[in-house]
């Protein structure tokens, strides 16, 4: 007996060393999709800490009959104003407050106050604007919550997330001066239903702790 356990010792020593045996282990999942861990905890550290920020830019739904417009972004801490705005004024509407409280003037002149601001979003619009999880992936940041898909580059910087349904592809990014790191200039989101182009002309008021 003690002749067999000091075999079975000596060949599981031998398999450990021998070129090409390895010790089959589960990736882990959390790292599935990001090519550079060390980069992307950095590089998210820097992001989540850029609390305040402005941008200005351009949206366009790829629709039959798409909308086309300008859109205006301010971010200071938890509040937000956000301005989309269609030819000559048309077919936009502003959201500002929180999260937890959001009112919405639409160009009707409608003054609506919601706690779920993308089911009024997209009842305003006519299509789905994802107010609440953009406000992270603008940023190039996953929203809070699980995502069903990830992708990472070497350089830390997000290429796409799967997310509440929506599909977000990062095409282009910049680094405006004073922000911590590289931000998104060119965005992609897609639920199937509405696809979304965001061109982001010009980051400003960057500010963090």
């Amino acid at each position: 007996m003690k002749r067999f356990i000091a075999v079975a010792t000596t060949l599981m020593a031998m398999a450990a060393v021998l070129p090409g045996c390895a010790i089959i282990t589960k990736p882990d999942q959390r790292a599935a999709g990001i090519a550079n861990g060390t980069a992307w905890q950095a590089h998210r550290a820097e992001l989540a800490d850029l609390t305040t920020w402005s941008l200005q830019g351009r949206v366009a739904t790829g629709q039959l009959l798409g909308w086309t417009g300008n859109l205006s972004w301010r971010e200071r801490g938890e509040h937000f104003d956000v301005r989309l705005a269609g030819p000559l004024g048309a077919g936009g509407m502003r959201a500002q407050g929180t999260l937890d409280q959001v009112t919405i003037d639409t160009d009707k002149g409608e003054h609506l106050v919601t706690r779920q601001p993308d089911v009024l979003v997209e009842r305003t619009l006519g299509w789905s604007f994802p107010l609440a999880p953009l406000r992270y992936w603008v940023r190039g940041l996953p929203a809070p919550g699980d995502y069903a898909r990830i992708s990472v580059g070497e350089d830390g910087r997000l290429q796409s997330i799967t997310q509440d349904g929506w599909r977000v592809s990062y095409q282009a990014y910049t680094t405006p001066i004073g922000a911590p790191s590289a931000l998104p200039r060119k965005i992609v989101l897609d639920n199937d239903e509405t696809r979304i182009r965001l061109v982001v002309d010009r980051w400003f008021d960057l500010d963090t702790p």
